[in-house]
């Protein structure tokens, strides 16, 4: 069985990642477990397992609670998983944090900070075993980049009602580049349709359910979200979805 480890920052990565994991691969050939590592020594499960005795890939996803927590959690227990027979430990937490806002002042995304933030976490990683992304600015983002989930999620969502209502243009406009909050946008989004999202269970799963294997596979092939392509190439997934 090939063991794979995926620490998140939060819920809505959580689940996110879930999706992608048993989308990808039908639901055949992989399990899944979910746990809370809220504090280094309480590892506590929680929802969205997901069991198949028979399978080959096996992925444990972690919520540390927290975005600056990821790395932190990854080395404290990355000894442990190699012991455990894991083969690889991916890191997921978004760009856009205090430290971020802090660096650019100016609410706008920079390249040059972008780069920083990643290399200066990838100098603190000691194993070529272990990968870590950040979702450029969010993983949001990648949400607007799988923009016909908006359809499926209410008929009203078109891409043209969303451009006239709110002036965003999701078909053209590479969402990771455009938007510096784009959690933000898609609660703009979300509003059309008088729903509230906050990044709770509910509207999180309520997105996320609705989109299907051929969406992942559009945003990896198209020439938006690098960052999602990067995290699937991560997990050794990509060659899934071509």
């Amino acid at each position: 069985m090939i063991k794979t480890a995926i620490f998140v920052e939060g819920q809505t990565e959580l689940i996110f990642v879930r999706e992608l994991l048993l989308k990808v691969f039908q639901y055949q050939n992989i399990a899944l477990d979910c746990f809370t590592l809220f504090t280094d020594g309480k590892f506590n499960t929680t929802e969205y397992p997901f069991s198949n005795a028979g399978a080959n890939f096996y992925f444990q996803i972690i919520n540390v609670g927290n975005d600056a927590s990821v790395l932190s959690r990854i080395v404290r227990r990355e000894q442990r998983l190699w012991k455990e027979g894991f083969i690889r430990i991916v890191g997921l937490r978004d760009m856009y944090s205090k430290d971020y806002r802090d660096a650019v002042m100016n609410s706008t995304i920079n390249q040059l900070v972008n780069e920083q933030f990643i290399k200066g976490t990838r100098a603190r990683i000691n194993s070529d075993k272990v990968y870590f992304c950040f979702a450029i600015m969010e993983v949001e983002a990648w949400i607007l980049g799988l923009r016909e989930s908006f359809l499926k999620l209410d008929a009203t969502l078109t891409a043209d009602y969303i451009k006239t209502q709110l002036g965003l243009n999701l078909v053209d406009n590479d969402p990771e580049i455009t938007y510096f909050h784009p959690a933000a946008i898609v609660e703009k989004v979300f509003a059309l349709a008088n729903r509230k999202y906050d990044k709770s269970k509910g509207e999180a799963s309520a997105i996320l359910n609705s989109i299907d294997r051929e969406d992942f596979i559009s945003l990896y092939k198209s020439n938006k979200c690098a960052s999602f392509k990067e995290f699937c190439d991560f997990l050794s997934i990509g060659e899934l979805l071509v």
